[in-house]
């Protein structure tokens, strides 16, 4: 098969290292500019893509991904990687997803074989196809629709995005206390092991899952310069405080 990738970001920067791990090849890799560090034949033109191509991986942000494909030979097999974006998006027959659930930044190490990986094929073929290149390389395969997959999306949206914004919040709250922003290093990585064995509703704890309306309400209070954390401690305090009591 000839096999051509499209994308210079985080996602074909780690689709590039993992295919590398299991000696695999790509034989044209598409970027918007040259030069750039690849160990494939690059090329700016997404045109060089013709019919003697057979996989064809978009590695590329979803605004872009329908037109993209649109500029593909019908022929090919298409896969994007996308959460959030339906597989109707692509126009060829021969068409696949393949989301992995994991945050993907450029220059970090992982280890690709431990990551989920949600996925949807147009028919068999594609899926036999598909899987014999790109499994080896990449993780625990999951099948889900597309319902499921935005559902999961969304989910990760919360599970990842969302805590992270928050430790933002907390890191620049302990700043301003004066003190060191890895204060909580240790109990956010015990509470990550927790959860492996145990639900989040049987691990939660704090004033409003105690019902303690007076502790929430001072420290609200403590965030009156900060005038949106106060919304989203609120927000969240309310949520939980009705959940529990």
């Amino acid at each position: 098969m000839r096999i051509a990738l499209v994308g210079n970001g985080n996602l074909a920067w780690h689709l590039n290292a993992a295919l590398r791990e299991i000696n695999s090849r790509i034989d044209l890799h598409v970027v918007r500019e040259l030069p750039v560090s690849s160990p494939w034949k690059t090329t700016t033109q997404l045109s060089d893509i013709n019919d003697s191509f057979h996989l064809v991986l978009l590695a590329v942000p979803d605004s872009q991904i329908a037109e993209v494909a649109a500029q593909l030979p019908e022929k090919i097999i298409a896969v994007h990687f996308s959460g959030g974006t339906s597989l109707l998006s692509l126009p060829q027959k021969n068409r696949a997803v393949c989301w992995p659930c994991q945050t993907l930044k450029k220059g970090t190490s992982m280890k690709y074989y431990n990551i989920p990986l949600l996925y949807e094929f147009s028919n068999s073929e594609t899926e036999t196809i598909v899987k014999a290149f790109l499994e080896p390389a990449i993780g625990k395969w999951i099948s889900a629709n597309g319902e499921q997959r935005q559902l999961a999306h969304i989910s990760a949206v919360f599970s990842n995005n969302f805590t992270n914004h928050l430790q933002h919040i907390s890191q620049s709250l302990l700043k301003e206390a004066q003190l060191p922003t890895d204060l909580f290093y240790t109990m956010l990585k015990a509470h990550v092991e927790l959860l492996e064995t145990k639900s989040p509703e049987s691990i939660q704890t704090g004033p409003a899952q105690r019902g303690d309306e007076g502790t929430v309400e001072a420290q609200k209070q403590l965030l009156n310069n900060h005038v949106e954390w106060k919304e989203i401690y609120a927000l969240l305090s309310q949520n939980i405080l009705e959940k529990y009591q």
